[in-house]
Formats: C-alpha cells, sequence, structure tokens
C-alpha cells in the first residue's frame, strides 16, 4: 500500500524534463504560471495560449531573466510568439496542443479541494 502511495506522490511532485521540437522546456512551477499570467490577454484564443505556454517554458529554461524581461514587454512577446509559429505544422500544433494539456493536467495532480463539512451528523 506504501508503495502505491508512494508511486502517486512522486508522480505528482517530479515531473520528467519535456521537450518540444528539440527545445527543452523549463518545468511548469508557480513562478513560470505568474509569468503566463503576465503575458495573457482575455482576448486571446486558446491556440495562443498553447503557443505561449511552449515558447514561455522554453524561454525560460534558455534564459530565466530573459524570459522575464521578455515578458513584461507585451508587444515584443506576442511578435516573437507570431514568428514563432509562423515555423510550425498542423502536426507540431496537435503535439503541442496534447503536451500543454497533459501538462496542466499533472499540475492539477497536485491541488487539493476543501469541502465544506457541517457539523457531525449532518450531511
Amino acid at each position: 500500500m506504501n508503495d502505491i502511495l508512494d508511486d502517486e506522490l512522486n508522480s505528482v511532485f517530479v515531473t520528467p524534463s519535456r521537450q518540444f521540437k528539440g527545445e527543452e522546456l523549463a518545468t511548469y512551477t508557480e513562478g513560470s504560471r505568474l509569468l503566463m499570467m503576465q503575458v495573457r490577454a482575455e482576448s486571446d484564443s486558446p491556440m495562443f495560449f498553447v503557443w505561449s505556454f511552449l515558447y514561455l517554458h522554453i524561454q525560460i529554461k534558455k534564459n530565466r531573466k530573459e524570459a522575464i524581461r521578455l515578458a513584461w514587454d507585451k508587444d515584443s512577446f506576442r511578435e516573437k510568439i507570431m514568428e514563432w509559429a509562423d515555423t510550425m505544422s498542423e502536426a507540431d500544433r496537435d503535439n503541442a496542443t496534447a503536451m500543454v494539456g497533459q501538462i496542466l493536467e499533472e499540475a492539477g495532480k497536485g491541488q487539493v479541494t476543501s469541502l465544506s463539512v457541517g457539523p457531525p451528523g449532518k450531511e
């Protein structure tokens, strides 16, 4: 039983190294989530979010300080995303969508949902 629990806990906290088209991605963390919030706009399409997510995590892995600076210059960030996305194919788009979905799903495993419990005897 402890082995099963240990395996589940380890799978939540230890993330495998990931690459997209030969570029290594930084691990998705609270810090990278904050940067994603910095570059995000309400009008962004889901696909723009996917490309932004991957591009930003590649940049964080390459040079964290430069990625942070770029995140505060939304226009430059968006230009870089468009240039980068222009080099992608339909298969790349499908792979990117699946990868980001998997990363976010794995990150969600570590979240806890709080339940409201009434007084003893009342459910």
